[in-house]
């Protein structure tokens, strides 16, 4: 796709895709490592934590809870990438847990200025990590203040597109394993009315989505949808 199409989106655009420290590999031996199995509690609500969590394998999810016991998913720390889960007291209300089977490595607060001694770019490496969460959030705010739950979910498609969809033929082909329950919790739009959203797609010959992949047949009307108001 056109450069100058894609510099118009900024990213991430879903909240697994932020800056990696992967230096953090060269200095695991400051830290305590675990492995945990896939639905595994990392960190649980009320739990005091004061370490930097750096993902070697594997995927963890962090959620906050809300006052009627759900959890609210934020977002995923991927390999290679980290989370900041420091100095919570035992009040926090964040909690994180394995997406999938994973390798954690835990850097105590003073590791880490040890390790920023030894190698100083891994401060910038931190702090892009940082700025692109905030960046991410920044959006999310937005989007949930001024755009209705249709316009969310065709938005997130489109960019997706846009960024990360190769053309075959006379599509767009974008792989990936996003389900419609995680774009929901993305977009902040309820289960059912995604669902909806993508019959809709589907009867109307715009989008295919299957399990690991999205097709995109008419671009310009699933563009054009942002704007509709469409209720469910």
């Amino acid at each position: 796709m056109d450069d100058g199409v894609k510099r118009i989106i900024q990213e991430p655009l879903i909240p697994e895709t932020f800056h990696h420290v992967e230096k953090l590999e060269q200095f695991l031996h400051h830290a305590r490592t675990s492995t945990y199995a896939k639905g595994a509690i990392v960190l649980a609500q009320g739990m005091e934590f004061d370490e930097i969590i750096y993902v070697q394998q594997g995927c963890l999810a962090v959620s906050m809870g809300t006052d009627d016991g759900h959890q609210k998913f934020l977002f995923h720390i991927g390999e290679g990438s980290i989370g900041l889960p420091t100095f919570l007291g035992e009040y926090h209300e964040v909690q994180i847990h394995a997406v999938k089977n994973s390798t954690v490595s835990f850097f105590k607060v003073e590791q880490i200025l040890t390790i920023f001694r030894e190698d100083e770019e891994i401060i910038l490496d931190i702090l892009q990590n940082l700025l692109t969460k905030v960046y991410y959030f920044m959006s999310q705010a937005r989007n949930l203040n001024f755009y209705r739950p249709s316009s969310r979910v065709f938005r997130l498609l489109y960019n997706l597109c846009v960024n990360e969809g190769k053309q075959v033929g006379d599509h767009y082909e974008i792989n990936f394993s996003l389900t419609q329950k995680t774009i929901g919790e993305i977009t902040g739009t309820h289960y059912v009315t995604v669902c909806k959203l993508f019959q809709m797609l589907d009867r109307q010959g715009i989008v295919k989505k299957s399990k690991d992949k999205m097709i995109v047949y008419d671009l310009e009307r699933l563009r054009s949808l942002i704007n509709e108001i469409i209720e469910y």
